[in-house]
């Protein structure tokens, strides 16, 4: 079981027919998990229809090359990756480069073009991603093929990153001209995984875009907590239109804290594959992760399940813990929304759960957010 007590099979659903998840044991933290079995899917059933090496955009598949022994000619791929140096990759921008492809395969790296991530400067531009896309339709051969995932459900500005939305992805037809007709997209959402970072066994299912609607980014879980599978195909011409003007969006900034699990807390005991931290004596259960936090109104969303005895008080401190923000005394399971109001700039802010009294229990915090309000 993950952290919330689902049972984690070895196989996903994807239009009812199962998939292995990843069974490398690379990157199974995040959605390659069930990204890396997509793409082999759609590659195998394309294959009959590879004239020529397929286009990559990302140096993905490299470290996942054993999984495509059983089928060698899906290994020949030219791959664009505009600031990894590696044999056989092309350092150029994919917005440059003009070569025809009937195949393309993008896994999660749409999403951070224009953005400020693996060497590339923020543009500025949050639509950055939706002109790459239009891009990669355009270099399809007419009746080609791509397939790109990116992480999808609430619209958010993660700075190295956009979690596309419904309104944001559509888009891409509503405003950047790509046909509706070129675009089959499918939806996942995850639902639970180990709480650990070695190869960690996850649970996604197959879903509707109504469901990833508040999927937040890193949050309950780390990356992607929900992504859309989109799969477009070359219709007519290429589309050289301007963008056509629309309403401007809300992007969701990116939450202080989102995890107690990945960001860099304290935990002196550490924690279990299912979430849970030991908690028999006197003593913080975990802390941190140490910002700094500009004045202004905050709220933290948190749940705290206890099994046992235990006696807890919930914590926003600043200057190592000197200073009080916020707390709760917490002697039972609960979920909290609570406003956190800021005054002055505050540094070294952490949030701490101390235990009081001596017993043997363990507590868990499935989902602990500090955002702006």
């Amino acid at each position: 079981m993950g952290i919330a007590g689902l049972e984690l099979f070895n196989y996903f659903l994807y239009d009812r027919e199962p998939l292995p998840y990843n069974q490398l044991p690379y990157g199974n933290c995040s959605e390659r998990t069930i990204e890396i079995p997509i793409a082999i899917r759609f590659l195998r059933k394309m294959e009959a229809g590879i004239r020529e090496p397929y286009l990559e955009i990302g140096n993905v598949f490299a470290n996942y090359l054993p999984l495509l022994d059983p089928h060698p000619e899906l290994k020949n791929r030219i791959v664009l990756d505009k600031f990894e140096e590696a044999p056989g990759v092309l350092n150029e921008d994919l917005m440059d480069y003009k070569r025809k492809h009937s195949l393309i395969l993008c896994l999660s790296t749409v999403e951070h073009i224009g953005q400020h991530a693996y060497g590339e400067q923020k543009s500025g531009d949050r639509e950055a991603p939706l002109l790459a896309l239009r891009h990669l339709y355009n270099l399809l051969e007419p009746d080609g093929s791509a397939l790109v995932t990116v992480p999808f459900g609430k619209l958010m500005d993660m700075g190295w990153l956009i979690q596309f939305s419904d309104e944001y992805l559509r888009l891409l037809t509503d405003s950047y001209g790509v046909p509706a007709e070129a675009l089959n997209v499918s939806y996942f959402r995850k639902l639970d995984m180990d709480m650990h970072l070695n190869n960690p066994k996850q649970c996604w299912i197959q879903c509707g875009k109504e469901e990833l609607a508040d999927a937040r980014f890193d949050s309950p879980f780390m990356f992607a907590n929900g992504i859309a599978v989109i799969h477009m195909k070359k219709i007519g011409s290429d589309v050289a239109i301007a963008p056509r003007p629309h309403e401007p969006l809300n992007y969701l900034s990116a939450p202080a804290v989102t995890s107690v699990y990945f960001a860099p807390f304290v935990r002196p005991a550490g924690f279990d594959k299912d979430g849970y931290f030991p908690a028999v004596r006197p003593g913080y259960v975990f802390y941190g992760p140490s910002l700094t936090l500009a004045p202004g109104s905050y709220s933290l969303e948190a749940s705290i399940e206890i099994d046992g005895p235990g006696e807890f008080t919930l914590e926003v401190t600043s200057n190592q813990g000197r200073r009080l923000l916020w707390s709760r005394k917490i002697v039972r399971s609960e979920r909290l929304s609570a406003p956190v109001e800021i005054e002055r700039e505050e540094h070294q802010v952490e949030i701490r759960l101390y235990q009081y009294n001596f017993a043997h229990c363990r507590v868990r915090a499935p989902s602990l957010v500090l955002k702006e309000a």
